[in-house]
């Protein structure tokens, strides 16, 4: 089970999928009892109705007395020309969600699919890689999503299987890339296990061989690395690093594959396997953007000759010094991989600067267009308003940039611009001596010397 992006064609990481509150709908829909009378039927709340088409079971709370009598007997999936499934029980199950009574759509929901696994059951996909429906749904075969959603919804409205809808504040997924709606796909993809790799990384700030500064963002850190996921590192994309996996021309791909560093390796231990005559091709999928910038810190130096002059006298480095945002993406894949490939961390500290946000703290992006260019801010504030503006954020901590604070840091600066100017014009000329000994017998460092002083330059030495 992937994160599937159906704009850019490609799987995406779960760091990559921003979920935000959008209003949706409920649909109520009927499951007819097989073998049941027109009244005994099960009704299931969705947000997705056009997944109905992959649901491998009905299941339901085994305590939800509701509908006991029902566990054991199938369930006819609507608009399926009268497919069947087991309707089943199980505690996973929120009996005071929708109805009590949950669609396990495994090849199309996250929950699901960690269910079917758990449970035996089948996976069923029903929608191909552009967002359009496949063949298993049926009359609704190469329309997209969305409108297969409108009209599945009139054509059980017209079978009278449709109950209502509701409004329903959704928790929408959508691709950071693209802002378009991930959909979860089952997909043969290139995974790496993350929890042995999580561990080490663990233990290096433990054992104090890693520092995180500010300190608050270790235990991000620590909690990321805890509930870590197995990484999905392959990617349908143009670009990037080739995934290093080579098969074998007429055999299944699945079973027999060759790992090379190169094309020609790739061939020669395909030949000593198989026979000179052999043909190889290499894996489409790129890696991972960010997979390929986790090796930077020792790939670039010569790795994995680690008697490389630049190996030996670069890595590990001190310090990493980075946004915050990026501590998950790069800066513990950093951690692990150097770590895994060379045994040690790739560096001692991390020091995480904050962010520069637009007025209303939103990353700034060319999508949301609220870039602002340093030049043109210089040429309207000036370069001390803006270095003073930026030098006011505090470690680690973003900074909301505004034209009012701005405006407020201009006028601020001008100030300190004006009092520098009056005291260069006050000062003795260079060659006046007997002046600049006066100024450099004054001594402020005590209270007796301070109190001689008019009172306005007591104060602001004070």
């Amino acid at each position: 089970m992937v994160n599937w992006s159906p704009k850019l064609q490609t799987a995406v990481s779960d760091l990559e999928v921003e979920y935000s509150e959008e209003p949706g709908t409920l649909y109520y829909i009927k499951y007819r009892v097989a073998g049941g009378s027109r009244s005994d039927f099960l009704t299931i709340a969705t947000t997705r109705p056009e997944t109905l088409f992959g649901d491998v079971a009905i299941a339901v709370h085994p305590q939800d007395e509701r509908y006991s009598k029902y566990v054991g007997k199938m369930a006819i999936v609507p608009m399926t020309y009268g497919r069947h499934v087991p309707i089943i029980s199980d505690k996973y199950v929120d009996k005071d969600f929708g109805t009590g009574v949950l669609k396990i759509s495994p090849g199309h929901d996250h929950n699901d699919y960690v269910l079917a696994r758990r449970l035996g059951l089948p996976i069923l996909n029903v929608m191909n890689k552009d967002g359009t429906l496949n063949e298993v749904a049926g009359l609704y075969c190469g329309l997209d999503r969305f409108e297969a959603r409108k009209k599945l919804w009139s054509d059980l409205e017209e079978t009278d299987l449709a109950v209502k809808m509701e409004p329903h504040s959704l928790r929408v997924p959508r691709s950071q890339r693209g802002g378009e709606v991930i959909e979860p796909l089952v997909s043969k993809q290139w995974f790496v296990t993350m929890q042995p790799l999580a561990e080490k990384a663990l233990l290096a700030v433990e054992k104090g061989e890693l520092t995180i500064i500010p300190e608050r963002f270790e235990k991000i850190y620590n909690h990321w690395l805890t509930n870590i996921k197995d990484w999905c590192i392959s990617r349908q994309l143009w670009w990037g690093h080739r995934i290093p996996v080579w098969y074998i021309v007429g055999k299944d791909c699945e079973e027999e594959y060759i790992v090379a560093r190169s094309a020609e390796e790739a061939l020669m231990k395909a030949r000593d396997k198989y026979g000179k005559e052999v043909e190889v091709y290499q894996d489409p999928d790129v890696l991972d953007t960010w997979f390929s910038s986790a090796l930077w810190p020792f790939s670039t130096l010569g790795w994995p000759d680690e008697l490389a002059e630049d190996f030996k006298r670069f890595y590990p480095t001190t310090m990493l010094e980075t946004g915050h945002d990026i501590l998950f993406f790069w800066v513990a894949r950093m951690v692990m991989m150097g770590i895994e490939f060379t045994g040690t961390v790739p560096f001692s500290y991390v020091y995480l600067h904050g962010l520069i946000r637009d007025s209303q703290g939103r990353k700034m992006s060319k999508t949301l267009g609220n870039v602002i260019d340093p030049l043109d801010t210089i040429k309207e504030f000036g370069t001390d308003a803006l270095r003073f503006t930026l030098a006011l954020g505090t470690s680690g901590q973003d900074l909301n940039l505004s034209t009012e604070r701005l405006t407020a840091n201009k006028a601020f600066t001008n100030k300190l611009w004006n009092a520098g100017k009056f005291v260069l014009q006050v000062l003795p000329n260079r060659d006046n001596v007997s002046g600049w000994q006066n100024i450099e017998a004054c001594k402020f460092n005590t209270e007796g010397y301070l109190l001689r002083l008019p009172l306005p330059e007591c104060w602001v030495v004070y």
